[in-house]
């Protein structure tokens, strides 16, 4: 059995997975899960390098990645995805979205940051949003949407 960092799901509904970097395995395991019960295919990492060695497979559909990485932070992985032209929309987390941060990520396209600790569905709203395009959302995120105070039933 593999272990969870070299876990794919194989989910077909989204074309290109949704990639998850953190070096909280926890974190990893809940996000691969939650997204997975979804229909989001989805692929975690520990690391920006293991990311990067893995690029060239498939683009992602959407970045899920912690700013404060070992090695590379997930805001030198976004400068250099962004200086090598691949756009992939990117959500940071992040223990502290304060002034600066916040100001770097707009400056480096991140789509929104998330602090920690953040509520799973947060996150996962965010990922449906920004995959919805030509995809249509589920009666159930459409009712969590107009009812944020609830919230999905695993999160109250």
């Amino acid at each position: 059995m593999k272990a969870w960092d070299e876990k794919e799901s194989k989910n077909p509904s989204v074309l290109s997975p949704v990639c998850v970097i953190d070096g909280d395995q926890g974190i990893r395991n809940s996000l691969f899960m939650l997204l997975g019960t979804l229909g989001l295919r989805t692929t975690t990492f520990s690391t920006a390098e293991e990311f990067l060695g893995r690029l060239s497979d498939e683009k992602p559909s959407v970045l899920i990645t912690e700013l404060a990485l070992p090695g590379m932070s997930g805001f030198e992985l976004k400068e250099a995805l962004n200086r090598k032209g691949i756009e992939i929309p990117t959500i940071g987390l992040t223990s502290e979205s304060g002034g600066k941060k916040r100001r770097e990520a707009d400056r480096l396209g991140f789509l929104e940051l998330v602090e920690k600790p953040f509520v799973y569905w947060s996150v996962v709203d965010r990922v449906q949003r920004t995959l919805q395009g030509p995809r249509r959302t589920p009666s159930f995120w459409r009712w969590a949407n107009d009812h944020p105070s609830h919230g999905p039933p695993f999160e109250r």
